[in-house]
């Protein structure tokens, strides 16, 4: 479907990125940097998430030296301004979903593309409402208790078992999941780094 002018570097170790770029026959390679996720009482979220998928996009591009397009992201939870990140541990799951239940929160997720060629960069930050259902105590237990909620920013994964506890969502179902792919999609071909095919 898409013919690719450059060679994608993918700087995310998020296996839901890694599928959404698959999906589309996409060759990309993935390189992940450690960069410090704190969160530093940023007061902006949306600014904390543009900064970080910059700075993993950033720390990937600088071991880069030809012509690829560096691709990174990152996707936080955000309740009453407040940055809800991925839990640290088990014992953080369950605080987490007690939090959402039964209210809505904003799901942003910051993507970067940088191009190593000219030095270009692109910034888009896309924000989805989602509201949870009111879930007695016992199912967020049970939900808390699996492995799923684990590398998930706010502790759920809307497109695995954790759909459950979403009662409606409002704007990009894909932001949620990780990466608003649609909307990527349209970078890459207004910038001739893809071409329909």
């Amino acid at each position: 479907m898409f013919k690719q002018s450059r060679q994608i570097i993918l700087a995310s170790g998020s296996p839901r990125r890694r599928q959404y770029l698959e999906r589309y026959k996409l060759q990309f390679d993935i390189r992940k940097g450690d960069v410090d996720e704190s969160i530093n009482n940023d007061k902006n979220p949306d600014k904390y998430a543009e900064r970080m998928a910059r700075e993993k996009g950033m720390v990937v591009a600088e071991t880069l030296t030809n012509n690829e397009i560096v691709i990174s992201a990152d996707t936080i939870v955000v309740l009453d301004n407040q940055i809800i990140g991925k839990p640290k541990d088990k014992d953080d799951v369950l605080p987490m979903l007690k939090k959402l239940n039964g209210n809505s929160h904003q799901v942003i997720t910051a993507y970067f593309i940088y191009d190593c060629l000219s030095g270009q960069e692109i910034s888009r930050t896309v924000i989805t409402r989602v509201e949870f259902n009111q879930v007695a105590d016992e199912q967020l237990q049970a939900y808390a208790d699996l492995e799923e909620p684990l590398d998930k920013a706010g502790a759920y994964s809307i497109q695995g078992i954790g759909t459950f506890l979403v009662k409606s969502i409002e704007g990009s179902y894909n932001n949620v999941v990780g990466l608003p792919i649609e909307v990527l999609l349209q970078d890459l071909i207004d910038n001739k780094w893809l071409h329909y095919h």
